[in-house]
């Protein structure tokens, strides 16, 4: 659809109601003299809000209200007008009327976006066009009145096939309600409901169900029918949602009146709503040629899933926060101090051969622009290796409201953060929930939330080109029994692949990293590494769809050895629906540290031991080529040379 929709799109005819207004976009200046023009000639305003006075000098003037309904569509190429605009048209150029009710003054103060508009909004009066137009188009500019529906209502009925599209604004009134029933498209300022069992229609109390197509549009997301799209509006060119909104409109019903795709609407969309200027948005051919980039862009997540996921080699974690970092140096009687973390990173980022057993790292924002002796960065030292670089973007975890369990935090400009990730290099992320197994946890509210945060951010992960990494780690403290923990998991697992799919998360690529079920430290009773394989094993073929790309196991607090013959035991029930590795923090970092121990004459024999151990893991997902080597079978997989 999108190679021809340039062609196509000239095909709509589309009558815009609503009303053109003047935008005069100002910015607040400290000087707070009273005064009209300076002596270079500026025009100043003086405008009170929030009891204060303050001095505004006009930045500058362009239409808005159903002016850019006008102005999108005909970059788009759609065959528009404005319905009785006392601003005439002619040859697409707007001549102004000058009435001051015409105006709305728009200003910056404070790092926010303040308005004034007229007490008194105009009335938008309806006249019988002198075609019949494909499409109308209610602006959210538009002042509707009882009257206007009535006439709007007959003129539908007896008009041969004209289809509506209503724009409103979140604060909608009754009148508003009556024309959102006559819609055949509503767009509405507001998050679509977040159950999928939910009716959309719901949130604007709709007697029309089955036959609307609802738009819904946020600050942060747009989302038609199925098709969604995170955008934002960061620039410094004052651009509002007042006129970023009706861009958004414009875009989608363009698209959709032409014969585009709804996610070829709403990816339009945010292209035009974030690239958009004050001097216009960009052309139908501009669009797809971005929009093709962008869908490239995400194309790759399934190359990225396949190189990460090779058969021959793990993952490796330098992700941990400083705090876990300073336990691990304090254990080995290490000191713990900026240039000692820096040189844990290096020690293991360098380590001879570290390219030939793993395919990717997932470095912190910590870590990722440490610089090495030569000058690179880490990103940029395992992105020449061929190792595929990874990110954490939580930003760890916080107590829930009312309650001793926790959630992740960093959602707050988590779209924008991912995108800044993927032109930096990275190409994937990881976010990270935690659960605690005690009396009556987890429970309902952290699974569930916990869930919610981790289909968000794997959304949002591919929409900004990343393959989300969504971890879910149970932790190893309390006293519980290995049956206890295999509940808990497949608990966990099953409600966030329900998240995931009613966020139309796509498995494919997608990576889930989890713990290997095990009984708590404090158990009385210890299970043994084939209960473990056989458990772990048993859950994931349970609560996995088999169209994931892959999984990851951790190695949740086990110690070095016993995390390789776990690993070892799980792949011992292989072959899975999916590919199964490893990507393992403390069990590769810890033998690093023991041999290290601070002292510079130690590294390459550190180096050597992290060299051993990827082995033994990278042997271990193999497992019969290690029981030909351990003739004693898993139990004794310890004669390995892991020191």
């Amino acid at each position: 659809m999108l190679k021809e929709l340039c062609y196509n799109v000239s095909m709509s005819k589309i009558l815009i109601i609503g009303n053109v207004l003047k935008d005069v976009y100002l910015k607040l200046d400290e000087r707070q003299n009273d005064f009209e023009t300076d002596d270079r000639g500026i025009s100043w305003l003086e405008l009170a809000f929030n009891g204060e006075t303050h001095s505004f000098f006009k930045r500058t003037s362009v239409f808005g209200g159903a002016a850019v309904s006008l102005s999108v569509l005909n970059k788009l190429g759609v065959d528009a007008a404005i319905l009785n605009s006392k601003s005439e048209t002619k040859a697409g150029e707007i001549s102004w009327s000058n009435d001051p009710a015409d105006y709305r003054y728009i200003f910056s103060h404070k790092g926010g976006i303040t308005y004034f508009v007229p007490s008194e909004r105009k009335t938008t009066d309806w006249t019988m066009p002198k075609g019949t137009p494909e499409w109308i188009l209610i602006d959210r500019s538009t002042n509707v009145s009882d009257r206007l529906v009535d006439e709007l209502k007959n003129f539908l009925k007896f008009s041969g096939g004209t289809k509506l599209a209503v724009h409103i604004a979140k604060q909608h009134t009754p009148v508003d309600q009556k024309l959102a029933q006559l819609a055949d498209i509503l767009f509405v300022e507001d998050e679509p409901p977040v159950h999928v069992e939910e009716k959309i229609v719901d949130k604007v109390e709709l007697d029309k169900p089955n036959t609307q197509l609802v738009c819904h549009i946020s600050p942060r997301k747009i989302t038609l029918g199925e098709a969604e799209e995170s955008w934002s509006l960061d620039r410094a060119d004052m651009m509002t949602h007042l006129t970023v909104y009706s861009t958004i409109v414009a875009t989608v019903l363009g698209v959709v009146t032409a014969g585009g795709s709804p996610a070829d609407a709403v990816l339009w969309a945010k292209i035009n709503a974030e690239q958009a200027s004050l001097d216009g948005t960009l052309s139908a051919e501009k669009l797809q040629e971005l929009a093709k980039k962008e869908l490239e862009k995400r194309a790759n997540l399934k190359l990225i899933t396949r190189s990460l996921m090779t058969s021959s080699k793990g993952l490796l974690a330098v992700d941990e926060s400083s705090n876990s970092l300073a336990k691990r140096l304090e254990k080995f009687q290490i000191k713990n101090n900026i240039q000692n973390r820096r040189e844990v990173y290096r020690m293991m980022i360098t380590a001879p051969g570290i390219r030939d057993a793993i395919s990717g790292v997932i470095l912190s924002d910590e870590n990722r622009e440490q610089k090495l002796p030569n000058g690179r960065s880490l990103l940029e030292y395992v992105t020449d290796l061929g190792i595929i670089p990874g990110i954490k973007a939580d930003f760890g975890l916080a107590a829930l409201k009312n309650s001793d369990e926790t959630h992740t935090l960093g959602q707050d400009g988590l779209a924008e953060r991912l995108r800044d990730y993927y032109n930096m290099g990275f190409r994937f992320a990881k976010w990270r929930a935690a659960f605690r197994i005690a009396k009556d946890e987890p429970g309902f509210v952290a699974v569930q939330t916990n869930a919610d945060e981790l289909a968000g951010f794997a959304k949002e992960c591919q929409l900004a080109g990343l393959v989300p990494v969504v971890e879910t780690d149970i932790l190893p403290g309390g006293d519980f029994a290995l049956e206890k923990a295999a509940e808990v998991t497949a608990r966990v697992l099953d409600t966030v692949f329900e998240k995931l799919a009613q966020r139309r998360v796509d498995l494919v690529g997608c990576l889930l990293k989890c713990n290997m079920i095990s009984n708590g430290r404090g158990a009385e009773t210890q299970a043994v590494p084939n209960e473990i394989g056989m458990a772990t094993a048993a859950i994931l073929r349970h609560a996995v769809p088999k169209f994931l790309a892959g999984v990851l196991l951790l190695s949740g607090g086990m110690d070095p050895k016993s995390a390789t013959r776990n690993l070892t035991a799980v792949m011992q029930n292989s072959p899975f629906p999916w590919p199964v590795t490893f990507a393992f923090s403390r069990a590769l970092e810890e033998p690093v540290l023991a041999t290290w121990k601070g002292d510079p004459e130690n590294v390459k024999a550190a180096q050597a031991a992290l060299g051993r151990h990827l082995a033994a893991n990278v042997d271990a997902l193999h497992y019969l080529k290690l029981e030909a080597r351990n003739t004693g079978g898993l139990q004794n997989i310890g004669v390995l040379d892991l020191s």
